[in-house]
């Protein structure tokens, strides 16, 4: 492609959203800061979102069009080996970039050492359904990332899409394609060498529609206790972190079982086997109330937990919004 390539390049993957696609493009082309290109992804999509996509007639659109449907991990990597600019973003379908995303963000990490390779915010984020909004809170980090992110990940881990990243960070660090999608998780390995800049203005909308992937627990905890190993078996993982890494990997496995538990997963062996994980990976995560009330709750009949998710649920929305999934 001729012409000074672009300061940034948004990578934006699509698959079968027809009813939110339009939305998340309109917000990058609607961006104060237009040195940009928008590498549009489709996945393979069966519904109209490949005709919304071909719609928009912009000289900073790049199209990825693929027939077949394989892992978001894989498509992201296509995506970020395209990428011509200096800065990376990534969004997904059915999420919107806020205004002056990358007007910010760029001002940032254009002030920032070359040794950070990410600048992250909290995300807003709103119900589809409800129209309730909240913001999503994350472990606030200037400087190393690793350390931090694995002592305190209860402070949050940040979504894919807040974050500015150095193309550079890519450059080594590439999402496993034998995983459908590890996401988030190519943060920890980015991390390996570089820092980080946390920022407290927002500058992304996540959209909770109920399909959303993050809410397919098992398999996202699946897919990150993969990345935890590899992680772990890496040579430059410092030998030092792995009981920090043990016990973030204890931590992911009791709150996916309290979640899975809360959401009436009837997968009762898998529960058992993440709570049994918490005691084998670092025994003190299984001091918390969290972990001794999700034993308890595992050993209550299906139908039992149900009725108690139910009471739950009353309790703390009131009985118009009972038969909400709630966020835990």
């Amino acid at each position: 492609m001729n012409g000074k390539p672009p300061t940034v390049s948004v990578v934006l993957n699509c698959y079968n959203h027809d009813l939110y696609v339009g939305e998340a493009i309109a917000s990058v082309l609607a961006q104060t800061f237009t040195d940009f290109e928008l590498i549009i992804i489709d996945n393979g999509s069966t519904d109209s979102t490949r005709k919304i996509i071909c719609s928009f007639d912009d000289p900073r659109i790049r199209l990825m069009l693929n027939d077949t449907n394989e892992s978001l991990s894989r498509r992201l990597n296509q995506g970020v080996a395209a990428a011509r600019g200096n800065y990376v973003c990534v969004l997904y379908s059915d999420d919107m970039m806020l205004p002056d995303k990358l007007e910010r963000q760029v001002a940032i990490m254009d002030a920032l050492p070359a040794d950070y390779g990410v600048t992250y915010c909290p995300a807003e984020a709103f119900n589809q359904k409800t129209g309730a909004r909240w913001q999503h809170q994350y472990l606030k980090v200037d400087g190393p990332f690793m350390p931090a992110i694995l002592r305190h990940y209860t402070d949050g881990f940040p979504d894919i899409s807040s974050p500015l990243y150095r193309r550079a960070c890519f450059a080594e660090c590439h999402w496993h394609e034998d995983l459908f999608t590890d996401g988030e998780a190519i943060m920890l390995r980015i991390a390996l060498k570089w820092k980080f800049r946390y920022d407290p203005r927002p500058t992304v909308m996540l959209r909770d529609h109920g399909g959303n992937l993050g809410k397919a627990i098992q398999k996202n905890h699946d897919m990150l206790m993969t990345v935890c190993e590899r992680l772990a078996a890496d040579p430059e993982f410092p030998l030092a972190m792995r009981a920090d890494l043990n016990r973030f990997r204890a931590l992911v496995c009791r709150g996916s079982a309290w979640v899975a538990l809360r959401i009436g997963s009837r997968d009762g062996a898998w529960i058992k086997a993440q709570l049994c994980a918490v005691l084998r990976l670092s025994p003190s995560v299984a001091l918390h109330p969290r972990w001794l009330a999700g034993v308890a709750l595992a050993l209550v009949p299906p139908g039992g937990r149900d009725w108690l998710n139910r009471l739950a649920r009353r309790f703390r929305h009131g009985e118009e919004n009972a038969t909400l999934m709630i966020d835990y």
